[in-house]
Formats: C-alpha cells, structure tokens, sequence
C-alpha cells in the first residue's frame, strides 16, 4: 500500500517550475527586489541538479518558512566540479547555509572548520534511528556536522535470459548470495552465452573508484586502519583483493573500457543494455532505464561476498556551511529535511533508498521495483563501519584518487597486485602525512 506523504513535488504547478529555475518563490521575490525582505533570515540550500530532488526540497523549505515566520529559503543547484565550486565559495564567505554533500566528501571539510557543528539543533531521537556506519558519517567526536539523508549501494543485476540459459537460479536471501568463486564460474559460463563479456562493475569515473573498495572489506582487508588515517592496502588481504580484480581482466570476464577511469557515464549499464553482458555489480541508478529498454528481462540478487560482506557507501548527507549567517536556523531547516516524515517523502518523489532505520520499501510506497528497492535497503545493513569511517575521513578525497590510479594499473596488469599494493601504500602515506 502506498504511504501517504504530507507534501507532493509532483504536483507543485507554477511553483514547481520556480525551484526548478534553483531559487524559491520567496528566494524569486527577493531576486526581484535585490535582496530578501528587511529583518528576514534568508537561507541558501544548494543541491545536484535533479529536477525532481530541487521540487521536493523546495517543497520541504516552503513548509519550514511556514513554521518560521520572518524566514525564507531558496534553493540552489550546485554547478561544476564540486571542490572547485565549494572552496572558491568558501574562500569568498559566499557558500550556501546548507550544502548537500557525500560521505566521500564530507571529511576534510569537517576537518578544515568549513562546516559547523550542528548537534544543537539535532533532536536525541535520531541517533537511535541510525545504523553506527550511518550516524558516523557526519558524527565526530567533537560534535556533528552532518547527517546522513539518503543512501545507494551495490547489489547484482543479472539478464534472466541469460540465467536461463546457464540454468543458475540466482540467490534472493543476504546470507546466500554468491561468494567470489562462484560468482566468477557463473560469469565464466555467462560470458559463453554472450560472446563478450561476463559481468560490469558501476563506476561512472575516476571519481567513483573508491566504488570497487568494498571489495577489499569483503576479504578481510581494509583500506585504512581503525583510526581511519592509516593505510592499511599492504595486507594479504587487501593484496588478495587486488588479484581478484586482476582475474576479472586476466580471464576477458570484464571489458577494459570498464575501468575506474576510463570511460563516460555508466559503462557496465551501457553493456548490460547491449547484451554484452549478463551480469552487473551496480546501483538503483540503473533502474529506470532497465525498466524502460528491457522490462521484464531483468532481475536482481544480493551483492557477492567473501570472507565478509560490503556493499557501497553512496547516496548523501546535509551539512552547515562556515558561511551561514543563520547557521541555528540552517540547523533545523537540516533537521526537518532528515526528520523521519520528510525523509519518507523526499525518498518517494527522488526513488531513494533512506537513512533511517525504521523505514522500509512499504513505508516509502515506492512507485515501481519495491522488491528490488527493498532488497538494496538491506544490502545497506552490510556497509562495514570501517570503510565508512575511512570514506568520511579528512584524506579521502585525495587518498580516493591515489586508489584509482594504482586499482586501475593492477586490474589491467601493468602492476602485479603485490606491486600495485606496495606503490600505493608509498602514495597514501605522502597524502597522509601532509
């Protein structure tokens, strides 16, 4: 049964072609005038551009101005490259009150003071709704600077076809889905039936490499140690890890334009879409177009394992800015937008996989692939705090980009995985001890 939901951004009329433009009636009103109206609290919330994202925000902030008499909110779209675009802001005091921001990007700017704390604003009820690897994304131990709105992660999406014809049955249960050996022996047989390949992996650039670290988590392994500063890559298992990347390529089971950097958008959905594969390792992104060019063709099961499971940390938390002049009232305008009701609402109208606990496919009332919805809701329950810790530290950005120069050099052969494991340590240890 569809939830109900106090708002709908898909019924906004003329005011929905406003926050489509990136700026709110009130924020339009003041545009007018050359500034928001005397005595009022303006509020700057930037975000991606998403048509459906900016409506639904645009319609959370009309009911938080509601609420705040003398208020008024405007919504932004985030252009450029997001350091680029964040820090020239920052350093002209001109960033947005509020700033929508991945796991992966959220530490140094929690380190650097560029966002502020906001535990003040956060009722104590929310933490209980939170898994640790979720509340540690923004949580620090001085205080919290962001917190967790939506996720994505990686599950397997499979070509029924395809499975048909190999006459494997594929898991449906968290606890049986396929280990790494028989993952690759399905592909080994998949690749049979498509003449090319047997499987994709979802990067979308150099960028997204840290996408594949999972994998390393899945082994054993880990990217960084328990304190989340020390590079941990030399260990046999993370090393293990690497040579199982290497096997993807080694045995023609992966494409080499299928690469952490190399490529445009999405290129295992592209091959999957094409018949060049039968399998994919990918996020709910992919949905949409599958339903459209292959309804009915396609199914999905859990994410591979090893020794342990790990899934990917996608999807977004909400932040305060250094630059806020209001930075109380940005706080619970960042409150209300993560409150359980509004976190509902918003993963319905954008088809997002929430950050709360106590919410599930049936409570969102998703519109299509609830089953499929539900099944990337419990994949998020195998994101290792570990990995999330050192994807939300202050080196990642640059630590992110070390990975996917060495990832790639080891899945194409250019660097054994011992070689590649033992460069990139040497690379992680300059970032982090600068």
């Amino acid at each position: 049964m569809r939830a109900s939901h106090p708002l709908s951004a898909t019924a906004m009329g003329r005011r929905g072609f406003i926050a489509l433009a990136g700026i709110s009636i009130a924020g339009a009103l003041a545009a007018c005038s050359g500034s928001p109206p005397s005595g009022t609290k303006h509020i700057r919330l930037s975000t991606w551009n998403i048509p459906t994202d900016i409506a639904s925000y645009q319609a959370i902030a009309d009911a938080f101005v509601a609420k705040h008499p003398g208020t008024s909110v405007a919504v932004e779209v985030t252009t450029g490259q997001f350091h680029q675009w964040f820090i020239t802001r920052l350093a002209a005091d001109l960033a947005p009150d509020v700033i929508r921001i991945t796991p992966q990007q959220i530490g140094r700017y929690a380190a650097n003071g560029s966002l502020v704390d906001i535990s003040g604003a956060i009722p104590d009820d929310y933490r209980g709704d939170y898994s640790d690897p979720f509340w540690a994304i923004g949580a620090r131990e001085d205080g919290v600077y962001g917190v967790f709105q939506h996720t994505d992660n990686f599950i397997t999406y499979f070509n029924r076809g395809v499975m048909d014809r190999i006459g494997v049955t594929p898991p449906t249960a968290l606890a049986d889905a396929w280990t790494w050996d028989e993952f690759l022996e399905i592909a080994t047989e998949t690749k049979k039936v498509t003449g090319r390949y047997g499987f994709g992996y979802g990067w979308t650039g150099p960028e997204t490499a840290y996408r594949w670290m999972p994998l390393v988590y899945q082994n054993g392994g880990a990217f960084l140690g328990e304190d989340g500063e020390t590079p941990s890559m030399d260990t046999e298992e993370a090393v293990g890890a690497l040579a199982f990347g290497r096997r993807w390529y080694e045995e023609g089971l992966v494409s080499t334009g299928n690469l952490s950097k190399t490529g445009g958008g999405d290129v295992a959905r592209n091959l999957f879409l094409t018949g060049q594969i039968g399998m994919m390792l990918n996020n709910p992104e992919s949905m949409a177009q599958l339903d459209e060019e292959m309804p009915g063709e396609w199914g999905t099961a859990p994410m591979i394992r090893n020794a342990g499971e790990a899934s990917d940390l996608g999807g977004n938390a909400l932040a305060v800015t250094k630059s806020s002049r209001h930075p109380e009232l940005a706080a619970e305008l960042v409150a209300m937008i993560t409150s359980r009701e509004q976190m509902r609402f918003f993963c319905h109208e954008g088809n997002w996989l929430p950050a709360r606990s106590s919410l599930d496919a049936e409570d969102i009332g998703y519109a299509a692939n609830s089953d499929t919805m539900q099944r990337f809701i419990d994949q998020g329950a195998t994101i290792p705090l570990p990995m999330v810790r050192a994807q939300s530290g202050e080196y990642f950005s640059s630590l992110n980009a070390v990975f996917a120069d060495y990832l790639d050099l080891c899945l194409i052969g250019q660097l054994s995985p011992r070689d590649a494991s033992r460069q990139m340590m040497e690379a992680m240890r300059s970032v982090t001890a600068n």
